[in-house]
């Protein structure tokens, strides 16, 4: 049976401690404003982002992560082919799953993958451009999916790289490590009804 794709993502920010919601993504942009000169968007993706999308996975590798031997010219390759030969396992695995281009003032600055399965939420990736990183962007989308997950009573879950930074701030929403397979650790945050 196949499930009507929409982006249900409410982004929820955190200014003075408080969450301050928006109407759901049904297709169109949907902003918030976290001070008078910050406004945080989203929308679908689009062929027209392929570019942004590669240089922002690009941007994610860490140093461990990197080709030594290579010339940047070679490197920047081998990055577009993985990045393509992740997408494809992604689309493959969640074909219903949403991409989601999270936007400043009309520039695209991260992105945003979930499956909205029947038993789970299952962030397949969120990503943002180093200069937009601790800024409580991160910590929004994490929140907004949690209330998602409450409003839909079904746990949140990541798998996350074993190095990946984000860990701790996973840790911080209330994430619980659930096992791990050398590469990735697998995470999970049970909305406190299913508890």
């Amino acid at each position: 049976m196949r499930r009507t794709r929409s982006l249900r993502l409410m982004l929820l920010f955190l200014p003075q401690s408080r969450f301050r919601p928006l109407s759901s993504f049904s297709g169109k942009y949907m902003a918030t404003r976290t001070s008078p000169s910050r406004s945080i968007e989203m929308r679908p993706l689009e062929q027209a982002d392929q570019g942004f999308m590669e240089q922002l996975y690009a941007s994610t590798r860490s140093a461990d992560q990197r080709m030594d031997g290579c010339d940047a010219r070679t490197e920047a390759l081998l990055v577009a082919l993985q990045f393509r030969a992740r997408q494809a396992q992604l689309r493959t695995q969640y074909p219903y799953g949403d991409i989601a281009v999270i936007l400043e003032r009309d520039r695209p600055i991260g992105s945003l993958y979930v499956n909205y399965g029947p038993d789970e939420i299952r962030i397949l990736d969120m990503s943002l451009l180093p200069e937009y990183r601790n800024r409580g962007i991160g910590l929004g989308l994490l929140r907004s999916l949690q209330a998602q997950g409450v409003r839909m009573r079904v746990p949140v879950r990541i798998d996350l790289l074993l190095s990946s930074p984000a860990y701790r701030l996973l840790q911080r929403c209330g994430f619980v490590l659930r096992g791990a397979n050398g590469l990735h650790n697998s995470l999970e945050w049970v909305p406190p009804l299913l508890t």
